[in-house]
């Protein structure tokens, strides 16, 4: 029994096949391109979905689901993929696209999500429920599974932690809102914090680690520049730690999940630097103060879309 998960990425679309353990026997990626409509997308998820399988010698017919996750708001019990950032899909029927090309059961997932069931199959969660997985990246992604099931909420589009409110009118968010979680504790927000504590410090050691360019700081370099001493570097990573952790605090206190997975490129970072310091701001702000909720990093990367939305059909 196989199944096959693409992962929708803005940059790249991603196809593995998966076995019934989760793992990966075949996997390949292409550029997307943006020219094509919704229609001429999905016929290209065809192609990348039934080029792996025939690489990998397995019959069309021994596929059991294909599923998909894609960065936006999704309707799986319609096949439609609702609105997604910077992709030309709107009220797109993704599932009635992709069955005129190959008709196999086909299912749609939200890619925090996927990530969340990737990580409870095969990953970090596994044997832990309920189980939240965060993505750290341009904003904060979110998904959770529960009694082993994903949970998407009364309309589908629950666990959206990264625009829970944490600073009343505080920075502008992408989604409208003012002061969300995503604004202080992604990616995104490390980079902006580092650029204007640069700006107030023109002797620290950030300017090197990026060439004396603002355009060029990364989400890493506050790391590198703590690992070297530096003092505005410290203390950038202080005020991000402590945006981050009022999420995570939420988390916990309102759902208190067996794990809460940290994922994205912000979460390789030293234990000192991060989950050592952050695990102690998440436990002193929890209300339950022994903690039984446990914080680690996810283990999958970027496999973890792909492993999960091929599992869709499983955990829906």
């Amino acid at each position: 029994m196989y199944y096959v998960g693409i992962d929708v990425g803005g940059t790249n679309l991603v196809a593995g096949l998966v076995d019934r353990e989760g793992s990966i026997l075949r996997k390949a990626g292409v550029p997307v391109d943006k020219s094509l409509d919704g229609a001429g997308l999905c016929r290209q998820l065809v192609r990348l979905a039934v080029e792996i399988c025939r690489e990998e010698g397995v019959a069309l017919d021994q596929i059991q689901a294909v599923g998909a996750g894609f960065p936006g708001l999704v309707d799986n019990r319609t096949g439609v993929v609702v609105q997604t950032a910077n992709m030309p899909f709107r009220d797109t029927p993704v599932r009635q696209l992709f069955q005129q090309e190959w008709d196999v059961p086909f299912f749609l997932g939200n890619d925090a999500n996927c990530a969340a069931i990737g990580e409870y199959w095969a990953g970090a969660a596994k044997g832990c429920d309920p189980a939240v997985v965060v993505t750290l990246g341009t904003g904060i992604g979110s998904g959770m599974v529960a009694g082993g099931r994903l949970f998407t909420g009364y309309a589908n589009s629950g666990m959206e932690a990264g625009h829970m409110i944490i600073q009343p009118g505080g920075v502008p968010c992408g989604c409208g809102n003012h002061g969300c979680w995503e604004q202080y504790g992604s990616a995104t927000a490390l980079i902006r914090m580092t650029r204007q504590a640069m700006e107030q410090d023109r002797h620290s050691v950030l300017w090197e680690l990026c060439g004396g360019d603002l355009s060029k700081v990364q989400g890493r370099t506050a790391f590198q520049g703590a690992r070297q001493g530096d003092g505005t570097a410290l203390r950038v990573l202080e005020n991000y730690r402590q945006g981050l952790s009022i999420g995570l605090i939420d988390l916990v206190n309102i759902l208190q999940p067996q794990i809460i997975c940290l994922g994205g490129g912000i979460s390789n970072a030293d234990d000192d630097l991060l989950l050592t310091p952050l695990r102690e701001l998440v436990k002193k702000g929890s209300y339950d103060k022994s903690m039984p909720t446990r914080l680690e990093r996810a283990a999958l990367g970027n496999d973890a879309g792909v492993v999960g939305a091929a599992l869709l059909c499983d955990m829906i």
